[in-house]
C-alpha cells in the first residue's frame, strides 16, 4: 500500500488529480494528504469500535497513527464513509482543541475527496456536505508598524549571510508575497531592470508584481555572492548548504531578525504580507490594486485590511467632518 493512499480508497488518484487537473499547489496537496490520512486512520478505528483521537491514535498516545502497518488495519472503502463518521471525526477535532480554521480546512479536505468520489460514481451523495464548519473568530490581521518594518530591514549584518537576509526581507515587504511564493522564486523570476517579479501563486495562477529601488539594490548585492553558495540550483534564495531556502528556513530567518531589531511581538512571513497591504492602504492605494498585488481571488479577502487602518480613518474623519 502506497504512502499516498493511506487507508482511504483511491486516495492516491484523488491527490494526483488535485495536483494535475485542478492545479493545486504542492502545499495544498501536502495538507490534503495529511488531513485525509488522519481521517482514514480515524475511520478505520471508528468502524472497528476502537476509541481514538482524530488522527486514529489511541487516547493515551501509545498507538501510532500509521495504522496501515498494523495487522488490524484495512483499506477503508468509500461506502464506509457516512455523515455520522464525519461528524464523529469533527467531534474528536473539537476535543483536541484544534482551532476553527484548522477544523474547517480538514473538513474541506474530506468534502473535496468525497465530492471527487461522487464524480467518479463511487458515491451517490457527499456525506461530508451536511457537516458545517465551526464559526471562526474574525481576528484582525497582525502587522508591523512602518517604524518596526524599518528596524527589521536594517537588522541584517554586513556579511554574505546578511546580504541574503536583507534581500529576502526587502523583497518580502516590497511585494507582499506568501512564504511559499517567495521561497519558490527562481533567478529567472526576477527582472531587475524592470523591477518586477513573476510569481506563481495559489491555483498556479501567475501574476507580475513590481518592487522598488531598495529591494532592487538588496537583490543585486545578494546576487554578487549567491554563485559562491551554489551554481547548480535555480532557486533565487539559497540556504547555507546551497539548496533552496525552505519556508521553515524563512520563518527562522525572520524570527532571528525580529529579535535583532528588538521587536517584541510574534510575526510570521504572513504578518509582513499583512504589513505590506496595510501600509499601502494607509497611503491611499486602491483596494482592487492591492487585491491584484496580493493575488486574492476575492475582494472580500482583501477587505480584511480595511479594519486595521484605524489611524487613516481617524485622519480622514478629522479632516472631513465639520464637527470633528
Amino acid at each position: 500500500m502506497s504512502s499516498d493512499q493511506g487507508l482511504l480508497e483511491d486516495l492516491g488518484a484523488f491527490l494526483h488529480g488535485l495536483e494535475v487537473e485542478e492545479n493545486a499547489s504542492p502545499h495544498t496537496v501536502k495538507a490534503y494528504r495529511s488531513d485525509l490520512s488522519h481521517f482514514g486512520h480515524f475511520l478505520d478505528a471508528w468502524l472497528n469500535g476502537r476509541e481514538t483521537d482524530y488522527r486514529g491514535a489511541a487516547p493515551d498516545g501509545q498507538q501510532a497513527t500509521t495504522r496501515s502497518k498494523n495487522c488490524g488495519s484495512r483499506m477503508v472503502k468509500a461506502g464506509d464513509i457516512d455523515t455520522d463518521a464525519v461528524r464523529a471525526w469533527a467531534a474528536r477535532m473539537h476535543a483536541a482543541s484544534l482551532s476553527p480554521v484548522t477544523i474547517a480546512r480538514k473538513l474541506a479536505a474530506v468534502r473535496s475527496y468525497c465530492g471527487w468520489l461522487c464524480r467518479m460514481g463511487t458515491l451517490q451523495n457527499n456525506p461530508a456536505r451536511a457537516i458545517r464548519n465551526p464559526k471562526a473568530p474574525q481576528n484582525l490581521p497582525r502587522f508591523l508598524s512602518e517604524p518596526e518594518i524599518q528596524s527589521l530591514l536594517e537588522s541584517p549584518a554586513d556579511t554574505d549571510l546578511g546580504r541574503r537576509d536583507r534581500a529576502v526581507l526587502e523583497l518580502l515587504y516590497a511585494t507582499g508575497l506568501r512564504a511559499a511564493e517567495l521561497t519558490g522564486l527562481n533567478t529567472t523570476s526576477i527582472n531587475l531592470d524592470e523591477r518586477t517579479v513573476q510569481v506563481v501563486g495559489k491555483g498556479r495562477k501567475e501574476r507580475l508584481i513590481p518592487f522598488g529601488s531598495h529591494a532592487t539594490d538588496a537583490i543585486r548585492d545578494y546576487l554578487e555572492i549567491r554563485s559562491s553558495w551554489s551554481n547548480r540550483s535555480d532557486a533565487l534564495f539559497l540556504s547555507l548548504n546551497g539548496k533552496r531556502l525552505s519556508t521553515d528556513g524563512l520563518r527562522k530567518l525572520l524570527a532571528g531578525h525580529l529579535q535583532n531589531a528588538a521587536i517584541n511581538k510574534p510575526a510570521t512571513p504572513h504578518a509582513i504580507r499583512h504589513s505590506f497591504a496595510t501600509h499601502l492602504l494607509n497611503a491611499g492605494a486602491d483596494l482592487r490594486a492591492i487585491q491584484e498585488l496580493l493575488g486574492h481571488a476575492s475582494l472580500g479577502t482583501t477587505q480584511r485590511y480595511t479594519h486595521v487602518s484605524t489611524t487613516q480613518l481617524k485622519a480622514i474623519y478629522d479632516k472631513a467632518h465639520p464637527r470633528a
